[in-house]
């Protein structure tokens, strides 16, 4: 292509004029490398500090994620101690209560004289260990407030690792200090993630306390290492004045200087610090500088020659022009000069290509006006090669003195153009057109990573907060007839942890962004549906339709989760708990409504999980009624006011006890006998089950080991003990301590127990039968895969269910599948015990049938363990009666 950059045949009659025009072109060039390159400056600059924002931005989200993480844990562990520590030792406490997570390396209990009483890490049980000194103990000691309060990093005397100390207090039972409850961070948490993400060779990121110390650092490069004190630099006095700032920050005497940026964590004494080594901010400027001096030295060098030769000879000139033509056309920006007249001397194969002009055009350009209004397939082109009026009367008023404006146009292929224009003195201008599109993307991606979930890519909890407002602001502005109603739903995936814990965090995160993608495809376009944290969603619905489409929408979402999948060779099958509240009735305001949402997902789970629930206000009634009976229930474990009843078990071939089943009984002194189904749930959901349990296999062998030695003793075990990690040394323990021989311990289980991780399960139930206890699998065929249980463990014993027995005596279907059962049990080498046993005419069924054992009214109710003796002495007698 050639350009009509010059009109040389003109020049060449005026030598004199040539060499001044050849001397002018030179003197522009330079100016325009030297402009480039203070542009070029001030744009990486401004780039670095927006980057530098960008990602301060993200990273005080990251923080406070985690900090909330961290709080909710202390919070939890704080109720533990305070509803517990009058009854159970503090190890007990802590090896019981689960808040452990990645993030968490170390929990501890401080007692009110700075003793440190129980800790998960070092030996166990934790040795008493003086932490009076230490200030995240100290600063609770005579400070009234509950507040959350955060350490400089230091060296844990019993983890021994660099760590970052969370604490809080927490108060006897008449409102005095107690003591303080730690969790102890890594310092390398906080930044670890954003080692993942190209930051740029020379950036780092630090975690800053307002004392000016820095918790955590991290990043590629150098920067405010950890345990840095940042009091006696400039950062520290915009920290002191609560101001966001940029500031450059000489770190070894004035020789590397980095630009810094801190930013406030909202609702914390912190502030995250992003900062870049500032030698490194203007790499591309000097790379820049140095491809424009070496083309500009070219081109002085050309143009001096090409001045030369014109005056010597008009081919030696015209020769000259070319390269200078060739050399404009292959830089990497398009530039156009355009005199007053609006003529287009200069533009180069670049400026056409961003332009699309077609090569006629670019060949022989038309004035400018005409340029603008020729259309390509981009459409007009006035708005990006048409300076604004006011362009030419502000350069004309600057008194000689160059002006540059700056814009950005989109074009509808997305490219993005940064179109420079320099006005000069005479009137005319120069366009300067740079392809931005990677820029701009980039900045897209931070600001995009700033508002979703990283993992599942929907909106986060600030996102949607601030839509629910939105949403509740929209819907109160309107007038009362015409107000809609809307709605929120919390949404939780049911047993999520156990999926995380033992299929690894891997599966963990691909559920949750299978779940994310099924839900995204349940609701409409008009729905807000958010990622708040672990396995919690929500969604905003606005508006209703109707309370039925409210409830045929949660009903989709619940089958849509309950689909299997197959995750890296894992079959999982999942479920979703739906609580609903509605706006504006179940609350007027985001909070108000969140509260009312939380309370029905709370009903869903204490009910029955994979459901929904409206909100309705008797459930804080129904909350509190929970909460009353796991109170009662904690002060009777405490306190010993439970007792074990024992139900015989009758051999129907000869009529002797064989043995008893143990059961919790409770009896409550203002309410008499509480039914086993009321306790037991509120026990395995607030974790007594597990000092429940405990003291029943305890008090069960202990009174078992006074029997005949041809008795066995029969004990339930409930799913949330058989995942406890101490579950097998706890019986070998226990039948040390009581003298029962392992053989005479039958445990009971349910085919519950296999539906979070059956194959965790089968290898503790194996661990137990090395032991040389029984296992009987209890409630037999109410499950949906108890023949597979059946093929994959030896159980000892298998009990048929009372709903098979109760219609035996109508000839019924059950007979059939009683016999089965029995059949197939001795197949398998298992003996079979049948409950509910009330009728004589049920007794001899079974017995001709072939079952093994029975257990019911027939025989005796539970008893008292006063009365066990005497049943067993009048057994004889008794069942000669019987017969």
């Amino acid at each position: 292509m050639t350009l009509p950059i010059l009109q040389l045949p003109k020049l060449i009659a005026e030598r004199r004029s040539s060499a001044i025009f050849g001397l002018v072109i030179i003197a522009m060039l330079w100016i325009g490398v030297a402009w480039k390159y203070y542009e070029g400056v001030r744009s990486d600059e401004r780039e670095a500090e927006r980057n530098n924002q960008n990602f301060a931005m993200v990273f005080e989200e990251n923080v406070l994620r985690s900090i909330g993480e961290i709080d909710k844990a202390l919070l939890y562990l704080r109720r533990s101690i305070e509803t517990r520590k009058d009854s159970t030792d503090l190890h007990t406490i802590v090896a019981t209560t689960d808040v452990l997570s990645e993030i968490i390396v170390q929990v501890a209990i401080i007692d009110a004289n700075g003793i440190m009483r129980a800790s998960n890490a070092g030996p166990q049980p934790a040795p008493p260990t003086d932490l009076s000194d230490r200030e995240h103990y100290r600063v609770h000691v005579d400070n009234p407030d509950d507040v959350l309060f955060i350490s400089k990093p230091l060296v844990g005397r019993i983890s021994g690792k660099w760590s970052v100390q969370f604490t809080r207090r927490f108060l006897n039972t008449d409102g005095t200090f107690a003591g303080v409850v730690v969790a102890s961070l890594d310092p390398a948490h906080l930044t670890q993630f954003y080692d993942k993400i190209d930051l740029g060779p020379s950036a780092s990121i630090s975690l800053i306390g307002s004392d000016g110390f820095v918790r955590s650092s991290g990043g590629r490069a150098g920067g405010l290492g950890l345990g840095t004190d940042l009091r006696s630099t400039p950062l520290h006095d915009y920290i002191r004045a609560g101001t966001n700032a940029t500031v450059d920050l000489d770190e070894s005497g004035g020789d590397e200087s980095r630009l810094v940026t801190i930013r406030k964590v909202r609702g914390h004494p912190l502030w995250v610090g992003v900062s870049v080594d500032k030698a490194g901010i203007y790499k591309n400027s000097m790379s820049t500088l140095e491809l424009h001096v070496t083309v500009g030295l070219a081109l002085t060098i050309l143009i001096l020659a090409a001045v030369n030769r014109i005056l010597r000879s008009e081919a030696r000139a015209v020769q000259k022009s070319e390269q200078l033509t060739l050399t404009l056309e292959h830089m990497s920006q398009g530039i156009m000069l355009v005199t007053k007249d609006h003529e287009i001397p200069v533009i180069n194969r670049r400026c056409a290509e961003l332009l699309d002009l077609p090569p006629e055009l670019a060949e022989h350009p038309p004035k400018l006006d005409q340029l603008a209004e020729r259309t390509t397939r981009h459409g007009k082109l006035r708005d990006i090669v048409m300076p604004g009026p006011r362009g030419a009367v502000e350069a004309a008023q600057a008194g000689g003195q160059r002006r540059v404006t700056v814009c950005e146009r989109i074009l509808p292929d997305g490219t993005v153009l940064e179109v420079r224009t320099a006005y000069l003195p005479d009137g005319s201008f120069v366009h300067t057109l740079t392809d931005i599109t990677q820029r701009w993307q980039a900045e897209a991606r931070v600001a995009k990573l700033a508002a979703e979930d990283p993992l599942t890519g929907l909106p986060n909890r600030r996102v949607f907060h601030s839509a629910l407002e939105q949403v509740g602001r929209r819907e109160a502005a309107d007038d009362a007839a015409q107000a809609r109603q809307y709605a929120l739903l919390f949404l939780d995936i049911d047993r999520f942890k156990v999926i995380n814990d033992t299929l690894g965090h891997r599966i963990g995160d691909r559920l949750l962004q299978e779940s994310a993608r099924r839900l995204r495809a349940a609701i409409r376009d008009t729905d807000v549906l958010a990622r708040l944290g672990g396995d919690e969603f929500a969604i905003v619905v606005s508006p209703v339709e109707s309370r039925d489409a409210l409830e045929a929408m949660a009903d989709r979402l619940v089958d849509t989760i309950a689909q299997p999948c197959d995750i890296e060779g894992h079959h999982i099958c999942s479920s979703v708990s739906i609580g609903i509240a509605v706006g504006p009735q179940d609350g007027r305001d985001a909070d108000d409504l969140l509260m009312a949402a939380d309370l029905a997902l709370y009903a869903v789970k204490a009910e029955c999980r994979g459901t929904h629930k409206f909100f309705h206000p008797s459930m804080n009634k129904e909350v509190n009624d929970r909460r009353h009976v796991e109170m009662d229930l904690r002060e009777a474990i405490a306190r010993d006011r439970l007792e074990l009843h024992y139900q015989p078990i009758v051999d129907l071939r000869t009529q002797s006890i064989t043995g008893f089943e143990a059961l919790t009984r409770w009896r409550h002194p203002e309410n008499g006998m509480v039914p086993p189904n009321v306790f037991i749930p509120v026990a395995e959901d607030s974790g007594l089950i597990l000092p429940l349990g405990e003291w029943a296999l305890a008090e069960a062998c202990r009174q078992a080991a006074r029997w005949p030695q041809d008795l066995k003793i029969a004990v339930n075990l409930s799913p949330v003990q058989l995942s406890a990690p101490n579950l097998v040394d706890m019986i070998e323990r226990t039948l040390a301590s009581t003298g029962l021989t392992p053989a005479r311990l039958e445990l009971e289980i349910t085919e519950r127990v296999f539906l979070d991780d059956s194959e965790k399960t089968l290898r503790i139930l194996r661990r137990l039968k090395q032991v040389g206890v029984c296992i009987a699998m209890d409630d037999f065929g109410t499950g949906y895969s108890s023949l597979s249980y059946l093929r994959s463990f030896p159980f000892d014993k298998i009990k048929v269910d009372r709903a098979f027995v109760l219609d035996l005596d109508d000839g019924s279907e059950h007979v059939a599948i009683v016999q089965a059962v029995v059949h197939m049990a001795r197949a398998l080498g298992m003996r079979t015990t049948a409950e509910g046993v009330e009728t004589p005419r049920q007794q001899e069924l079974l017995a001709a049938l072939g079952c093994d054992e029975a257990q019911g009214y027939l025989f005796s109710r539970a008893v008292p363990i006063g009365e066990v003796v005497e049943l067993i002495a009048s057994w004889p007698k008794r069942r000669i009666v019987a017969a």
